[in-house]
């Protein structure tokens, strides 16, 4: 709430195409403690489940431009799902059989390449980060907690990079760089798999 009060007069000016330069000027004049205070708040989202992380990762981007954004997402949602990964093994019984029928889930349990499953799931917004938590910590038994750590942290950057980029480049009108979000998602997407067969086989 501190940090959405201290933007919010930037925020409304932002719906205002005039005074839209100013805006993002103001906005990224802010200092060390708003950064701070947007990180450990997307920390903290995405530990916990039920807080949106989707508008704080889209204001870091606009806030700060796209690669501090990302850089700022990516190390607070990073560690929010390696901790989330930790804290999830204490209830993962009661989870599984309260979603033993969500579609997500299933998706995610019986895929035949569980480790980019992983990938996608922590990198797709509509996939509830728990659900990925869950199947991640089954999946330890099987491909060790190191290989489950590298599949959740490649899982952010296309995650942090969506919220930056979609954050700073849609008030910019900048739709060139959308698309090459979209090429990039792919590469990345092809080069992961490749990586964590690689890892696999080892």
């Amino acid at each position: 709430m501190i940090v959405f009060k201290d933007y919010q007069p930037q925020l409304k000016m932002m719906f205002n195409p005039a005074e839209r330069p100013e805006a993002i000027h103001e906005i990224r004049n802010h200092g060390a403690t708003d950064l701070g205070l947007l990180m450990l708040l997307l920390y903290l989202g995405t530990v916990v489940p039920g807080l949106p992380v989707a508008p704080i990762a889209i204001l870091a981007g606009l806030c700060f431009g796209t690669l501090p954004g990302t850089i700022m997402n990516a190390i607070s949602i990073g560690l929010g799902n390696l901790t989330a990964l930790r804290l999830i093994t204490f209830m993962k019984n009661d989870l599984e059989k309260q979603y033993r029928h969500n579609r997500f889930a299933n998706h995610l349990k019986h895929s035949k390449n569980p480790l980019m499953a992983l990938v996608i799931g922590y990198a797709l917004p509509i996939i509830p980060s728990y659900l990925v938590d869950l199947q991640a910590a089954n999946g330890e038994k099987q491909f060790g907690p190191q290989l489950i750590a590298v599949a959740a942290c490649l899982g952010t950057i296309p995650l942090s990079i969506i919220y930056a980029l979609g954050g700073n480049s849609i008030f910019q009108g900048n739709w060139l760089e959308i698309i090459c979000l979209l090429v990039f998602m792919a590469i990345f997407f092809s080069g992961a798999n490749w990586l964590l067969q690689k890892l696999a086989t080892k």
